[in-house]
């Protein structure tokens, strides 16, 4: 006889099984997700009942909160905090884990964001940074909205988590570049392809039809329409060979024009005004991450600069590899440099992020009309 509950036994079964799996397959994302990753860590650090958040830093160390969660007015979403403000800024700055029992109270913070902290109604705040191999990557930070004092348990368990984060993070990091390369190599394939198949095609198409127009002189009008097809053709190669530079470009060189581009889409869709880029060399210019993130925040100082001041029509960003420097210049028609310029702060700040570097920035009055604004970096 068979068991009557057997079948119900293996659908259990069946469930549990797939259940592990459904676990197994939330572990693999989050291993190969940098933000997935994160987003765990903040959940364990909260335990669903605090507001938790992480901060990331840019080239010149301010930090923005880039994951939240447990909030409540979204006012710690996406915010800026400058370094060494706060106890985010601070715990960053000095590489080390801090906190406050009494948020509104420590004489030992800046009170830059007290507002937000009371909108949260976090009364406290213990943070730790983010550390691979001795430098600070971000900050992992938890606000709990009861009264209390942090113990040596809840500072042990908060470095724990974030260390455990930082292995999560370099994993991702590490599976995101195979990822890359993989697209890459197969990318460089199918540029091989293209240009053995169809770019020889094209090119036994450009010559046939020269041939016959050459043949065909007595025909004006049969000339007329070869040399529009030879035109197509020769446009149609041109569009071929583009294609072709930016599939055999490297992940980092064409993240570099992808993001300089979408700030001069940014800035045209906010001021109304056309802004091109143009990259003057055979290949897109390659920058380690770090290097192309000083420089994109350059640029985008550059066209705010432009946006407020400049009084331009049209704005160019152009971008020029001549070893070893990579040159990107942003270009305005506007009013030009006043007699008495001097450099504000944030001209100032650019040039020291470009001078750590090794780089320079420069900007002149076009004696065309307008303002050129030029950053160098060794590449």
């Amino acid at each position: 006889m068979t068991d009557p509950g057997g079948g119900l036994f293996d659908v259990d079964m069946r469930a549990h099984h797939l259940l592990d799996l459904g676990e197994q397959y939330a572990d693999l994302l989050a291993a190969l997700d940098r933000g997935e990753a994160l987003r765990r860590a903040l959940a364990l650090l909260a335990e669903g009942s605090e507001v938790a958040w992480t901060a990331h830093p840019d080239a010149n160390g301010a930090l923005t909160l880039d994951q939240v969660i447990g909030d409540r007015s979204g006012l710690l979403r996406a915010l800026r905090v400058p370094a060494g403000t706060g106890l985010t800024g601070k715990v960053f700055q000095a590489g080390s884990a801090g906190w406050v029992d009494d948020y509104f109270a420590s004489p030992d913070i800046t009170h830059d964001f007290d507002r937000h902290m009371a909108t949260e109604d976090v009364r406290r705040v213990l943070a730790v940074p983010l550390l691979r191999d001795g430098e600070a990557l971000g900050v992992l930070a938890l606000g709990p909205r009861a009264d209390g004092a942090f113990g040596d348990r809840e500072v042990e368990r908060a470095t724990a988590i974030a260390a455990q984060a930082v292995l999560a993070v370099s994993v991702a990091e590490r599976a995101r570049l195979s990822r890359e390369i993989a697209v890459h190599e197969e990318r460089r394939r199918v540029a091989a392809d293209l240009h053995d198949s169809v770019g020889a095609l094209l090119f036994a198409i450009g010559s046939g039809m020269a041939d016959l127009a050459e043949a065909r002189k007595a025909d004006p009008e049969l000339r007329a329409r070869l040399d529009r097809l030879q035109t197509q053709a020769e446009e149609a190669t041109t569009a071929l060979r583009d294609s072709l530079r930016m599939l055999r470009s490297s992940p980092a060189a064409l993240a570099l024009g992808v993001a300089l581009r979408a700030d001069c889409a940014a800035f045209a869709d906010r001021t109304g005004l056309p802004a091109e880029l143009v990259i003057l060399d055979e290949d897109p210019p390659e920058l380690a991450p770090s290097r192309s993130d000083v420089l994109l925040t350059a640029v985008r100082e550059a066209l705010l600069n432009v946006e407020k001041h400049a009084r331009a029509g049209a704005v160019t960003v152009s971008v020029q590899r001549r070893d070893p420097w990579l040159t990107v210049a942003v270009h305005d028609d506007g009013v030009g440099l006043p007699p008495d310029h001097a450099p504000g702060l944030g001209l100032t700040s650019t040039g020291e992020a470009l001078a750590r570097l090794g780089g320079s920035v420069r900007v002149l009055s076009d004696p065309d009309g307008g303002t050129i604004w030029r950053a160098r970096l060794p590449c």
